[in-house]
């Protein structure tokens, strides 16, 4: 009669708590890979939406992320993205950075569209890409909120310094107001050169349209817009 081997009960909690782990990996390895799957689609539908050359860098926050999928929604996303070109002829103005953060996404399929119940973001816009776009340098001003462009009137003449205040503007463009010459007497010339210098407000393209322009901060490198907006969706570009 063969004889059944009595496990010690220390074995046994072993065993159990072995096959528990076990479990617990195969669960979180499942969520990790679904995780990487839902960053690449919402990567990928980010991509078609604004134009960026790469993939933008996709977090999705929380754990388990699998059954927000099962769902249909994620709960928070981080998105962030480089170089987002402009499309506008006449002021081409790129984004350097875009940083998202999403509420409420809707699972996207695999580069399709994607839509978040809530979402914040800040743009960072060089100088570089201003100065390009305006036609002159610019810098940041010496008065507070503002930005400053120093310029010398053709044929010899005194150096100029023109200072404006970005402000948001219609359609998610940048404006500039209280715009002035700081200095003594000018000539005429230098008016007509301020009037033309910022006239026309500056629109930024591949912003989904459903994120909208709150405020400007200037900083030494360049500006940081704000934007806000409900059930914002990524659209195919």
């Amino acid at each position: 009669m063969p004889i059944t081997p009595i496990l010690r009960p220390t074995r046994r909690r072993t065993l159990v708590a072995g096959g528990v782990a076990a479990l617990l990996l195969t669960a979180m390895a499942a969520d990790r890979v679904a995780a990487h799957q839902a960053e690449h689609r919402t990567a990928r539908a980010f991509r078609s939406a604004t134009g960026t050359a790469e993939l933008p860098d996709v977090d999705v926050r929380g754990f388990p992320v699998l059954p927000q999928l099962a769902r249909g929604t994620i709960d928070t996303v981080d998105v962030s993205a480089h170089d987002i070109p402009a499309d506008s002829v006449n002021r081409p103005l790129p984004i350097t950075r875009l940083d998202v953060r999403l509420r409420g996404l809707s699972a996207p399929e695999d580069g399709g569209e994607a839509t978040s119940r809530t979402a914040r973001a800040t743009a960072f816009l060089s100088y570089g890409d201003l100065s390009r776009s305006l036609g002159f340098p610019i810098t940041q001003g010496r008065e507070p909120g503002s930005v400053q462009a120093d310029l010398e009137l053709p044929f010899g003449g005194a150096p100029l310094t023109l200072v404006a205040t970005p402000k948001p503007g219609p359609g998610n463009s940048i404006t500039f107001a209280d715009a002035h010459l700081v200095g003594g007497d000018h000539p005429a010339a230098a008016d007509a050169l301020l009037e033309r210098a910022f006239r026309d407000a500056i629109p930024l393209k591949n912003v989904p349209g459903d994120l909208h322009l709150r405020g400007l901060d200037v900083t030494s490198t360049g500006l940081s817009a704000g934007f806000t907006g409900q059930d914002v969706t990524f659209r195919r570009a």
